[in-house]
Order: C-alpha cells, then sequence, then structure tokens
C-alpha cells in the first residue's frame, strides 16, 4: 500500500471512530502577556553624566558667585536644578514614545517644582519676565527628544543657552533694586501683604531694572566655554574619528585664545588650557580607547575653572 493510501486509511478510520469520552479540548493559543516593567534605578531618577550636571548648574552657582548668596538666589538656584530634573525625566519619557517607565520621575519633580517654584513666583512676580524665553528653549529641547536628535548641535545650543542665561537671571533677580520692588515687606506699605497689588506685577517696572553688565559678561563666557565643550566632547565619543568636528573643535578653542588675550590674561590663560585638551585628548584617543567618563570628568575639571575664572576675573574686568 503507497502512503497515500495508507495515509487515507487511516484519516477514514479515525473519522469513523467514536470520540473518546471527556476529551479535552485542543489547548488554545497562549495569551499575549504585556511587557513587566522593570523597577526604577537611581539613573532613572538622577542624570547620571558629571558633564551635564556641571553644564547645567555652573552658570547659576556663578551668577551666586557675582550677585552674592541670599535666601533669593538659593531658593532660585534650588528651583533651576528642579527644572533640570524635570527636563531629564521629561525629555526621556518622550524619546521613550511616553513610557509608563518614566512617568513617576517627571510627576513626581513637576509636583516638587511646583511646590518650590509657585511661592517664589508670588514672592518675585519679575521672575516671569523670562518665561517666554525658558518655555522657548525647552520646547526645543523637547522636540529634540521627540525627535530622538537631542544630541544634535542645535538641540545643544538650546541647553546652552538656557544653562547660560541663568548667570544674568540669578544676577538680576538679586539685585537689591529688584529684590526691594519685589519684597513684601514695600508691598505691605500699600495694605496687607500686597502680593496682588498692581505695582508687583507691572512689567513696565520690572523692565526698568538693568541687566548687571557682570552677568552678562559671564554669560557669554560661559555659552563660549560650552559651544567648544560639546565640540571637544563629540570629537571624543560619537564624532571620534571625524576631521570636520576635530577641526572645528580647534578652530573654535584657537578663537577663544586669541580673543581671551584681548580682553583679560586670565581668560587666555584659561582658554590655552582648554586648547591644551582639546588637542591633546582626542590625539591620546587615536591609539587607545579614553573611556566616557573620562571625558566627564575632564569636562568637569575645566568648567569648575572656568566658574572660578569667571567669578573672579570678571569683576576686576569690569573695575
Amino acid at each position: 500500500m503507497s502512503d497515500s493510501a495508507a495515509n487515507a486509511q487511516n484519516h477514514t478510520a479515525a473519522d469513523s471512530a467514536p470520540a473518546a469520552p471527556n476529551a479535552s479540548p485542543a489547548p488554545s493559543s497562549p495569551s499575549v502577556r504585556p511587557p513587566i516593567m522593570r523597577p526604577l534605578t537611581v539613573r532613572d531618577w538622577i542624570p547620571s553624566q558629571p558633564g551635564a550636571w556641571a553644564m547645567a548648574l555652573m552658570p547659576a552657582l556663578a551668577g551666586i558667585g557675582l550677585a552674592g548668596a541670599n535666601l533669593t538666589t538659593i531658593w532660585l538656584l534650588t528651583c533651576w536644578i528642579l527644572c533640570y530634573c524635570v527636563q531629564y525625566s521629561a525629555a526621556r519619557w518622550l524619546k521613550s514614545r511616553r513610557s509608563r517607565r518614566y512617568m513617576p520621575p517627571m510627576l513626581v519633580y513637576t509636583v516638587a517644582l511646583a511646590i518650590l517654584g509657585i511661592p517664589f513666583i508670588l514672592l518675585h512676580p519679575a521672575i516671569l519676565l523670562w518665561a517666554p524665553l525658558f518655555a522657548t528653549l525647552a520646547a526645543l529641547s523637547f522636540v529634540a527628544a521627540w525627535m530622538r536628535r537631542e544630541r544634535s548641535i542645535w538641540a545643544n545650543i538650546a541647553v546652552i543657552l538656557a544653562a547660560c542665561s541663568m548667570t544674568v537671571v540669578v544676577c538680576w533677580i538679586g539685585n537689591p533694586a529688584l529684590v526691594s520692588h519685589s519684597s513684601a515687606m514695600q508691598s505691605s506699605q500699600t495694605g496687607g501683604i500686597g502680593l496682588l497689588s498692581p505695582g508687583r506685577w507691572s512689567i513696565s517696572t520690572w523692565l526698568t531694572v538693568p541687566l548687571p553688565h557682570a552677568s552678562l559678561i559671564a554669560a557669554m563666557i560661559f555659552a563660549l566655554y560650552e559651544f567648544g565643550s560639546v565640540l571637544f566632547v563629540k570629537t571624543m565619543i560619537r564624532e571620534r574619528g571625524s576631521r570636520t568636528y576635530l577641526v572645528a573643535s580647534w578652530i573654535w578653542h584657537v578663537g577663544l585664545v586669541a580673543a581671551g588675550f584681548m580682553v583679560f590674561p586670565w581668560f587666555g590663560g584659561l582658554a590655552l588650557i582648554l586648547l591644551a585638551r582639546a588637542v591633546t585628548l582626542p590625539a591620546i584617543a587615536r591609539r587607545r580607547k579614553v573611556k566616557p567618563l573620562a571625558v566627564g570628568l575632564t569636562e568637569l575639571v575645566t568648567i569648575l575653572l572656568t566658574c572660578a575664572v569667571t567669578v573672579i576675573g570678571v569683576p576686576s574686568l569690569i573695575g
């Protein structure tokens, strides 16, 4: 008997045979289980890059160094730290296409920022004058995260502008003329606490307070440094081996050296150190691998040095 005939006979016999009692039904296909969300780690809550922390916070710390540490400036610095944490967690949430995993850090930091930030706005409403600038820069960073282009040059420029603007904001909000205008004590002269008095919320009055010259110079120094840092880091990690980025980094730092010595010798000396690391470390990286952590720590040292030179040198420059 051929194989096909034997198979047909077997199928006929099977069809004619009575069904076995209590026969269990054929197992159904297993149901698709939702993916198990792994627990949150410290890196989900706190940015792990020391260089990123330094670039975000050092300009604001320099502002405190120039304007002086008081309740207003330290309170504003705390709010700025929370702003950075909100931006970090929200960017990860957007990059992950709104994954539930990144919702808790974003919500917790947002609530904490609201708890500290709303009273600050009520006592210092002039800070709202800066809201359009920072809202625009935050929107750009969120768009970059959604497009997964947060490492692009234009996204880095948006972050740099936000961080370096904090030098001006801290010095401006700590200006005695603005503090006296925004203080609840002065407003209480019109009756009550005066938080809602028209004078406290007058934009024209806020605009009469000038921007401190020292803060503008310091913000420019940080912006020039941080953009050079972006170019240098790219030559070490994401654009390692790219001649275009390497040449751009060298040209930028040579320009910083020339401009630095033209303005103030301390700035020129600082720029020479930055140029040395921009030339030396990529040359070392061509022969052996340099870990990203080493690059981040290097930038942490250089931005600390930049902050110190700025806080000491800018007052001497403007007399």
